[in-house]
């Protein structure tokens, strides 16, 4: 160190220490260039460091995320995949009335509130806002609580009606309990209430997710819910009929028509057999069973149509006797034709009709069981239609054959009356037959009447426009050929232009009749009886009703051209022919009409005969 002057005073210091060696000298001196250099490397390190934890934090929390949210999916699909399982078993169950129902809906509302849960997770709710994630979470997550609100609502109340139906104190000692059966109504309309607000959810999920499975799933349950709630809602309706029908305001009578399939009429075949149903306050009782020939022809018609009716049906004398008073298809003209007859025969004012056949019948013992005729014989729901409308013409004389008929009518009426039947399978049993044509109600009562339409009881030609296709077949040789008749329809609606479309209808009826074998009875040619025809022929009135508005352009028979009588009725310009069907012989009638154009669905009623019509329609949409 060495002594130096101190400029402001003079006086001498210490000397000032000379600074030691360090390594690359000035560089790294506090604050210096490379000092900050470094340190700003060091930092950058730090950001880095800090960075990658951050992203390994995020990876790893939507690693875990993402299986957390997979394994809610699979939550999700293995409980809806239980629940349907278990569904099946509890409708299974239901119907055959085990007690292990109550214990499939617990194990199926377990399943369905596991599914619902995993679905309403905070990890779903995120997902499902993410822009391709969110329309197939938001399906599967309303997929989960439509089957929870079906597990938690519906099904218990299900299962409740079926337990009351069951119970057997519905129908009893020839009476309905209209207190029970108004229980049961409301709790069908509490049920249908259910599914309709159920399907409200349905239909506000995104239909097109982009993932098939989930796509297919919710529209599966779409249509089974439709399916469901439209059953519901003719059973309510059914059920809500009855009371007023059954006397619930004072005593009613009922013509019954039990027709005879066997040989074809409009409404479904020739009246053989009826009785007279009275109903006070839900008691029933059933009389004055009879044959057709019982009630006499009328010299003049007992009720008035209109012109059309007169100037298509008044030849038949259609509304003077039994035998063709129900040609027309409108099961309102036949019922007034009955009462009409059975007032002037007997001076009694009946208040409707009521019509079946003999497969209606056969349903009405699938829920009553077998019952056994004064004869002896079982009458069952295989057996019923074969014995009436077939076998029996070759064991019994045309006397004995309509008193054994009668007895049918009376053996069912006793069964279902006193036999304690399932009132659950009554009602799907009377559901399938006025869904098929085969129940049949009329009545006086505006009101009544009015919702026996809205409930498809009354079997009204449908004043409508729209596409409109209904084959209606009359025997007119007079025997029972019909069991055999077999029908096909095929109705192809075309493109629409200029305010119209051109439709084809293509109809094929088949003879199945062996060509011998049958009673005379069964095979005779009334319509001609002096000329010979092959044994097993027989001859229909060929009857289209086509669609309000339409023009015919043209028919053909086999391939060759074809003239059609041409009439009116209720709106609906009605074609006719006479076809000759030989036996295990096939005759084809097509027709070409231009009709309206019209958005609206087809509509093609089915006659109710012996055998199934097999129906097919084909639209070419109208352009918009």
């Amino acid at each position: 160190m060495t002594a130096g002057k101190d400029p402001a005073s003079g006086l001498e210091g210490p000397a000032e220490r000379e600074p030691a060696e360090r390594p690359h000298g000035w560089a790294f001196q506090r604050g210096g260039p490379r000092a900050r250099v470094l340190m700003a490397v060091m930092a950058r390190r730090g950001s880095r460091r800090a960075f990658f934890w951050a992203a390994a934090v995020v990876v790893l929390l939507s690693a875990a995320s993402a299986g957390c949210l997979l394994w809610e999916i699979r939550a999700v699909q293995g409980n809806l995949a239980a629940a349907e399982a278990a569904t099946y078993r509890i409708s299974t169950e239901m119907v055959r009335h085990r007690q292990s129902a109550n214990e499939t809906l617990s194990s199926l509302r377990k399943h369905t509130a596991a599914a619902r849960k995993a679905a309403s997770t905070p990890v779903w709710g995120v997902a499902e806002k993410l822009p391709l994630m969110s329309p197939p979470l938001r399906t599967a997550r309303g997929l989960s609580v439509a089957a929870d609100e079906m597990a938690t609502g519906v099904l218990p109340e299900a299962l409740r009606l079926q337990q009351m139906l069951a119970s057997g104190q519905i129908v009893h000692n020839d009476r309905v309990d209209l207190h029970r059966l108004s229980a049961a109504t409301e709790l069908l309309g509490k049920v249908h209430r259910q599914l309709a607000g159920i399907q409200t959810g349905l239909s506000g999920l995104p239909g097109s997710t982009a993932v098939g499975r989930v796509d297919r799933e919710r529209q599966r349950l779409s249509d089974r819910l439709a399916g469901l709630s439209e059953s519901v809602s003719k059973a309510e309706k059914t059920t809500r009929l009855l009371a007023p029908v059954l006397g619930a305001s004072g005593p009613r009578s009922y013509f019954v028509a039990f027709q005879n399939n066997a040989e074809a009429r409009g409404t479904g075949g020739l009246v053989g057999t009826f009785g007279i149903l009275t109903a006070d306050h839900g008691r029933i009782t059933l009389h004055d069973f009879a044959s057709d020939d019982t009630l006499p022809q009328t010299p003049t018609p007992v009720a008035d149509f209109g012109p059309a009716f007169t100037g298509r049906y008044g030849p038949a004398e259609s509304a003077q006797g039994l035998a063709n008073s129900n040609l027309s298809a409108h099961f309102p003209y036949a019922a007034q034709i009955w009462v009409g007859l059975w007032q002037r025969h007997t001076g009694r004012r009946l208040d409707g009709a009521i019509a079946t056949d003999p497969v209606g019948l056969a349903h009405v013992l699938e829920a009553t069981g077998p019952v056994r005729l004064p004869d002896g014989k079982r009458l069952t729901a295989a057996n019923t239609v074969e014995l009436t409308e077939s076998t029996l013409y070759a064991s019994h004389s045309n006397i004995e054959r309509k008193r054994f008929l009668v007895q049918v009518a009376q053996s069912v009426a006793a069964a279902l009356l006193n036999g304690h039947p399932d009132s659950g399978a009554l009602l799907r049993s009377l559901r399938q037959n006025a869904d098929d044509g085969r129940l049949r109600v009329w009545t006086r009562e505006a009101s009544t009447q009015s919702a026996l339409e809205e409930a498809g009881l009354a079997g009204e030609v449908p004043q409508r426009t729209g596409p409109f296709a209904y084959l209606v077949v009359n025997n007119s040789a007079g025997n029972k050929m019909d069991y055999y008749l077999g029908r096909s329809l095929t109705y192809e609606l075309g493109p629409c232009e200029g305010g119209t479309r051109s439709s084809v209808v293509r109809i094929k009826l088949t003879n199945a009749a062996p060509a011998a074998g049958l009673p005379a009875l069964v095979t005779l040619r009334s319509d001609d009886p002096g000329h010979p025809h092959p044994p097993g022929s027989t001859q229909v009135w060929l009857s289209l009703y086509a669609s309000s508005g339409a023009r015919f352009t043209g028919a053909t028979l086999d391939g060759r051209q074809l003239l059609l009588s041409s009439a009116e009725e209720r709106g609906h310009p009605v074609l006719g022919a006479q076809v000759e069907l030989l036996p295990g012989r096939s005759r084809e009638v097509d027709v070409r009409l231009l009709e309206p154009a019209s958005e609206r669905s087809p509509v093609v009623p089915v006659q109710p005969l012996a055998r199934p019509q097999h129906t097919k329609v084909f639209v070419r949409p109208c352009a918009k």
